[in-house]
């Protein structure tokens, strides 16, 4: 579910036997990059107020919540020099409204194997530097993807967000399932652009 500045998302993890959700609540003013802070359970669901009845419910059944922020961070020039380079979230940090970390971090994963497999430890420096080829473009453009969502998913109500609905029932939208077949459709074992 999404609002005007704000995200839910829940669902049900190891075999069903737990349920995890996320909520993304939009602020200009925080700068802290903490994986540990908490907040009470009052104020999450202050947060939410006047959201279905099942969001507020799954909100008020925890115990603690755990609070963090995300940031938007551009696409990196390169991510290789010499013998070193970056994989995953340290060269593509992307925000959740794609659900594609995970994803591309084993797509990364898989590219750099396959450059790798092989190579002498000469040819390491052009491994690495064949694989950022591959990987940088595409994983730029899923994180420039997860950042318009953002704006996307959060509209207020009314005619930006009326249109966008409308769009979006039409299934011819750039974010449309047949838009977005590009994602699911790669090969990240493929060694050509």
């Amino acid at each position: 579910m999404d609002g005007a500045g704000r995200h839910f998302v829940h669902y049900f993890v190891r075999n069903k036997q737990l349920f995890n959700f996320a909520a993304a609540v939009e602020q200009d003013s925080w700068t802290g990059e903490s994986w540990t802070d908490k907040v009470d359970v009052a104020t999450a669901l202050a947060e939410f107020d006047g959201w279905h009845p099942q969001v507020r419910a799954i909100i008020a059944a925890v115990d603690e919540v755990s609070i963090l922020a995300l940031f938007d961070r551009p696409p990196l020039e390169r991510w290789s020099v010499g013998r070193t380079t970056l994989l995953v979230d340290a060269c593509h940090p992307m925000l959740p409204f794609m659900a594609q970390g995970a994803a591309q971090a084993i797509e990364d994963g898989a590219a750099l194997t396959a450059c790798l497999a092989g190579s002498s430890r000469a040819d390491i420096p052009m491994a690495l530097h064949r694989y950022e080829q591959l990987r940088l473009p595409r994983a730029s453009r899923v994180q420039a993807t997860s950042t318009a969502n953002k704006t996307r998913f959060h509209l207020a109500d009314g005619p930006e967000q009326e249109e966008r609905d409308a769009q979006m029932a039409t299934g011819s939208t750039d974010f449309s399932k047949t838009a977005i077949a590009w994602i699911f459709e790669h090969d990240a074992t493929r060694l050509e652009p």
